[in-house]
């Protein structure tokens, strides 16, 4: 085994493959979601005859998962039941509101809001918190790293793509093969997008690929 191999060996036993998404999984839930409530504020609908109405929003709230059965019963459930029942592993979002007329606050009424679907091993998950023996009992891999979804049953994964910001040159100052230079970008504009490639050769050609086109000299297009 060489240096490399010692140090991917290293990186996965220590972090694994979906840590990082775990993570961005929970930030969103202790951090994220309120900061975009917060933003919000308040809502006043859109009625003259209400007068000087609104609702304010308050403290947001992220419940267990659960699924409410036919007799409209709710009941937590994991993961492997949504997996054999065809389900979506989710849980509940709930939201304090407050309601104000003319300038009197109301009683606050905290209010289901939506559901929000559950990563699986994320805090919010019950699997986080079981060991090996527990996870086995409960029908589950004790050495599924998790990191995704259940969505009518079946697992949904998040792909990172990365991109370009539109209308932003990036610039290469390492080239390869006969490529000293080159500066990648994203034209966009009223929603249509082209991927724009500019390379300077060893030999200081200026050429641009596009499209279709590939290494057409820059100078012909001036």
């Amino acid at each position: 085994m060489n240096r490399f191999q010692e140090l991917f060996r290293a990186f996965a036993m220590e972090k694994g493959f979906v840590k990082y998404q775990i993570e961005s999984y929970n930030n969103f839930i202790y951090n994220t979601l309120q900061q975009i409530i917060d933003e919000i504020g308040e809502i006043r609908p859109e009625s003259e005859k209400l007068g000087d109405f609104r609702v304010k929003l308050g403290r947001v709230r992220v419940g267990q998962p659960s699924v409410k059965e036919g007799d409209g019963s709710l009941r937590n459930i994991l993961p492997m039941e949504a997996r054999i029942r065809d389900l979506t592993y989710a849980a509940p979002i709930f939201l304090e509101m407050t309601p104000t007329a003319d300038g009197f606050e109301q009683e606050t009424a905290e209010v289901k809001i939506g559901e929000l679907p559950v990563m699986v091993k994320s805090d919010i998950c019950p699997l986080s918190k079981m060991s090996r023996e527990e996870l086995v009992r409960a029908g589950e891999d004790p050495d599924d790293p998790g990191g995704y979804f259940i969505v009518n049953g079946t697992e949904r994964v998040l792909v990172l793509v990365e991109e370009l910001a539109a209308n932003k040159m990036v610039l290469e100052k390492k080239g390869s093969g006969n490529v000293e230079q080159s500066i990648r970008l994203n034209s966009e504009r009223r929603g249509w997008g082209q991927r724009h490639t500019i390379s300077r050769k060893k030999d200081g050609l200026l050429v641009i690929s596009f499209a279709n086109l590939q290494n057409f000299p820059l100078i012909v297009l001036m």
